[in-house]
């Protein structure tokens, strides 16, 4: 990286100590990645998430539970969620095309550089019916600032005993996937509406709940 930043200097029309940079389309491969633990909120412990995020202290410009609720009922991303747009809804579904980075801020790109419509289910309507218009972002707070509140709410309750898990704004998106599967969604269906491929649906969130009842056969 810093190599990189050195040869652009370098190349800079203002700084002119050579003509071009040789490492211009060099690419640093990717690490492997780690698999992610994958949480499911049990159905119990849902509200308490919710009214914790609701909670003292909160910022009255800053509806940090219904910014969780949007994520739980449509299994976005926490940066999709920020980056959407009242134009993005159309007859009931709303189209994630775009992502709220933290170190970039709007990205015209999703994670997966795929686009796709969401169904809006008729909790989610409700809820975008509750929020104020008065700018093109749905949600326009602060990212960072969402996921340190979300984070110090759920040390809290943990600590109280109250929940199973210190709960990380993701595990809502694996809660929302893992209850399509539940509920019998079938998985090329629940791949596209969370911006996955199939692939990974099977391999992380087809055996993760837990809430089952063995079959009278």
């Amino acid at each position: 990286m810093y190599v990189k930043s050195l040869y652009r200097w370098c190349v800079n029309e203002d700084i002119s100590l050579i003509d071009r940079n040789p490492i211009s389309s060099f690419r640093m491969p990717k690490p492997p990645q780690e698999d992610e633990e994958i949480i499911v909120i049990p159905r119990n412990e849902v509200p308490i998430v919710l009214i914790a995020l609701e909670g003292r202290g909160r910022r009255p410009t800053c509806n940090w539970a219904s910014y969780s609720e949007f994520m739980l009922q449509t299994a976005m991303r926490t940066g999709e969620v920020r980056a959407l747009k009242w134009e993005d809804i159309k007859e009931n579904k709303i189209l994630v095309h775009s992502n709220y980075t933290l170190t970039h801020g709007h990205k015209n790109s999703t994670k997966t550089n795929r686009k796709r419509w969401v169904p809006l289910n008729n909790k989610c309507l409700e809820l975008l019916k509750t929020l104020p218009q008065k700018e093109e972002y749905i949600f326009p707070y602060n990212r960072y600032a969402y996921q340190s509140y979300f984070y110090d709410r759920m040390k809290e309750l943990h600590t109280a005993g109250l929940t199973e898990h210190r709960y990380r704004p993701y595990d809502l998106r694996h809660t929302a996937i893992s209850r399509w599967i539940e509920a019998q969604i079938p998985v090329a269906q629940v791949a596209a509406w969370a911006g996955n491929s199939s692939e990974v649906i099977w391999k992380h969130y087809c055996n993760v709940t837990q809430e089952y009842e063995m079959p009278v056969l």
